[in-house]
């Protein structure tokens, strides 16, 4: 598998994009030099450590499903409940981390390495970390002092999954990411055993993606389609033996009900790792001043040093709420807002999805302006200063109505007979797979569109 796909594409993005993601090498580790790195792959491996087999992996199933994060959750949540209605046996795994609270009563099973993970992983690592050590100092050095753990989790995550989907032995591996490194280890790990590899998209894509290798993938909307198309040269130049996916235009996949109407002077502010927190406290502090109310939003995968900053910041605000993404739904996070202010993410699909006013607004200047297209294809409302914030609120105070045309070349199924019902399209699809029917929606081959 190695040999195929070697570490620096399975931990595609410090691998490959490391570079273009200023994230990666703008925030120093806390974990800095070759010998704290090494450390860190250690105590990861013995992080998971279980010495008892969870039962439900001591039986086939016909579906195993994968959830690295708390985004990639909320959109297998309606596949999930869908294939459990039917009566379909599916074992779910989700990291650890993501299992210490309310996730665990929701099925998943946490991420548990035995014994044998970890001598194989320590096996590779003794056998390959040298040349990986190598090659990284040769090609950028940050990649060894900072994130030389990262290459090495592949190690854990290829063992971990080799021996788990051979004790299941699973007609389809499910995953809402193609670009995480225990995702693409557990898609390499499929492929390798010939087990049929499902994606369903959990966010807006970006060209700087892997180039889409998976037997079905369920994209959101056309505009997801044109963007892998883009991401083709983003592939090793090795012979490895992956599908040509076929593609299935299925709808944005997390669950989110319909506002009921702008809610008055209430603004949603969604912040991400890539936003300057004292920038942002700055930001609300303005709109506060110019008598609005604000729900502030990070990300699920937002430093906790971060957070600190926001929860002390606006502590004794009367005007400012925070919506923490581990315990608020999204659904219930816009019911609560009239407009949606952010920079580059993909909750301003989600606001207009929900009937809420999404208006792009950066911070700071950004690298990559407009990352996904949202203000060029007439989903969001660009705005430059708090001036022009406040017009557009002021503008759209009484009514807004999403340019429903941009929301389908995002989501395909807006205002369709699937909407809401996008998880049960998944499954009724896979359904008929297995049984060699045909599909509900057109199928689009991958390979034939990319040629042509």
């Amino acid at each position: 598998m190695l040999v195929g796909e070697p570490e620096t594409w399975l931990a595609y993005l410090h691998g490959q994009q490391i570079d273009n993601l200023p994230l990666l090498t703008s925030k120093r580790p806390r974990y800095r030099g070759l010998f704290l790195q090494v450390a860190k792959f250690v105590a990861l491996l013995f992080r998971d450590l279980r010495l008892k087999r969870p039962p439900e992996l001591k039986r086939p199933a016909k579906f195993l499903i994968f959830a690295g994060s708390a985004n990639q959750m909320g959109s297998l949540e309606q596949t999930i409940e869908s294939l459990k209605a039917r009566g379909e046996k599916l074992v779910c795994i989700a990291d650890s981390r993501l299992l210490a609270n309310k996730h665990e009563d929701k099925g998943y099973i946490s991420c548990q390495l035995s014994v044998t993970d970890i001598a194989r992983s320590f096996i590779l690592f003794a056998t390959r970390g040298l040349a990986l050590y190598r090659e990284l100092k040769a090609r950028h050095p940050v990649s060894v002092s900072w994130h030389f753990a990262n290459f090495c989790q592949v190690y854990i995550y290829l063992s971990y999954f080799y021996r788990v989907l051979s004790q299941v032995k699973p007609e389809f591996v499910i995953t809402a990411n193609d670009h995480n490194t225990p995702n693409r280890c557990m898609l390499a790990v499929a492929h390798h055993l010939g087990i049929k590899t499902v994606y369903l998209q959990h966010a807006s894509v970006s060209p700087l993606f892997p180039a889409l290798r998976v037997d079905y993938a369920f994209l959101d909307g056309q505009c997801a389609l044109d963007t892998y198309l883009e991401c083709e040269p983003n592939q090793p130049d090795t012979v490895r033996d992956v599908p040509m996916p076929q593609v299935i235009l299925s709808g944005q996949k997390k669950h989110l009900r319909r506002s009921s109407g702008p809610h008055e002077n209430v603004v949603g502010v969604a912040l991400n790792a890539m936003d300057n927190t004292k920038a942002g406290i700055e930001f609300i502090n303005v709109l506060v001043g110019k008598g609005l109310n604000v729900r502030l939003r990070w990300h699920p995968g937002q430093a906790l040093r971060d957070t600190d900053q926001y929860r002390e910041a606006f502590s004794n605000s009367q005007q400012v709420m925070l919506s923490d993404p581990r315990t608020e739904p999204i659904s219930d996070f816009m019911e609560q807002i009239g407009w949606l202010i952010a920079g580059n993410s993909s909750i301003h699909l989600e606001a207009a999805l929900a009937g809420v006013m999404p208006i792009y607004y950066e911070l700071e200047p950004a690298e990559l302006p407009d990352y996904y297209g949202y203000v060029k294809h007439g989903l969001t409302e660009p705005a430059t200063s708090v001036t022009e914030i406040l017009r557009l609120i002021q503008n759209t105070c009484d009514k807004y109505t999403p340019n429903a045309k941009a929301v389908r070349y995002y989501s395909s199924t807006y205002l369709t007979d699937w909407e809401s019902r996008e998880g049960d399209l998944v499954v009724e699809c896979l359904e008929r797979i297995f049984e060699g029917e045909a599909l509900p929606v057109d199928v689009i081959e991958f390979e034939h569109t990319a040629k042509t």
